[in-house]
């Protein structure tokens, strides 16, 4: 809907009941951007018009858009067409060049690299491991009591 049209039919909402005097306060406030509807692409998304066209894609695909499906199987193509996201990393683990140079050439090999970067995964795991530990019970479901030795208990390592 173009802003011309858009504010013709608040005049006349405007000057209409109660009801309708509010929808048009509604209308009123929203901001249209030249190019687009309003909140078309989300803040985080790096590559716009290559969302758009995932979401193309997923709109033709699924008969129910939005949906989880759908939305899930649209994030999925997007990072397939070499889309990305702003702002949080995500886990992403970072290698010390110096301590993964095992031949000292000033060159990281291919395996060096491998081996490095899993050290540093590892390290990392230990590290969220440490702030956690212990054992955790499940609660028990049924509709009768259930021997001690055959409740569940979740392990988690300590650091």
């Amino acid at each position: 809907m173009t802003q011309k049209k858009l504010n013709k039919v608040i005049k006349g909402l405007k000057k209409a009941s109660k009801t309708h005097a509010q929808q048009a306060k509604t209308l009123d406030a929203i901001k249209m951007k030249k190019g687009g509807s309003a909140g078309d692409v989300p803040k985080n998304v790096a590559n716009p018009s290559l969302y758009r066209k995932a979401k193309a894609k997923a709109k033709a695909k699924f008969d129910v858009y939005p949906s989880a499906y759908a939305n899930g199987w649209m994030v999925q193509e997007y990072k397939r067409m070499g889309g990305k996201y702003k702002g949080a990393t995500g886990g992403q683990v970072t290698l010390d060049p110096e301590k993964s140079d095992l031949d000292n050439d000033g060159r990281l090999s291919k395996y060096e690299r491998k081996r490095g970067t899993a050290i540093a995964k590892s390290m990392a795991k230990q590290a969220k491991g440490m702030r956690t530990g212990g054992t955790v019970m499940v609660q028990s479901r049924g509709c009768g009591a259930i021997m001690p030795n055959k409740q569940k208990m979740t392990r988690v390592p300590r650091g």
